[in-house]
């Protein structure tokens, strides 16, 4: 079976790059972002991170329609790649850069902590 990972950032500047060297490994990419991702094979959910719902809900959805037409409950991803942030400085004031990376990352690992909690899985 096809490893599943839910890539957060997938369409910023370092994304960009990871992603389709994943895609080209046979994994099956879900990106989360802000902005969608155009890349054959790929879906994009827009999503906040910053917001603790969205970011939860991004970790348990279904990566497209196959699963979700047939009826089936989302199985949960194999993994999860955060690259999702403002970049740099300079960019937005810092203390707007600052929350945004702490809290989007706290809400993904808090996410994937609760959701491999439910399925007896360890965060690495």
């Amino acid at each position: 079976m096809t490893k599943r990972i839910v890539f957060t950032g997938g369409t910023g500047k370092a994304g960009r790059h990871a992603v389709p060297q994943l895609l080209s490994k046979g994994y099956s990419i879900l990106n989360v972002d802000l902005k969608p991702l155009d890349l054959p094979g790929v879906n994009t959910l827009i999503a906040d991170l910053t917001d603790g719902g969205q970011a939860f809900n991004a970790l348990s959805q279904h990566f497209g329609f196959e699963g979700y037409d047939a009826g089936k409950v989302a199985s949960r991803p194999d993994a999860v790649v955060h690259f999702a942030a403002i970049p740099r400085v300079l960019i937005e004031p810092d203390n707007v850069t600052f929350a945004a990376n702490v809290v989007s990352t706290y809400n993904v690992i808090e996410g994937d902590e609760t959701r491999c909690a439910q399925s007896d899985r360890r965060v690495e």
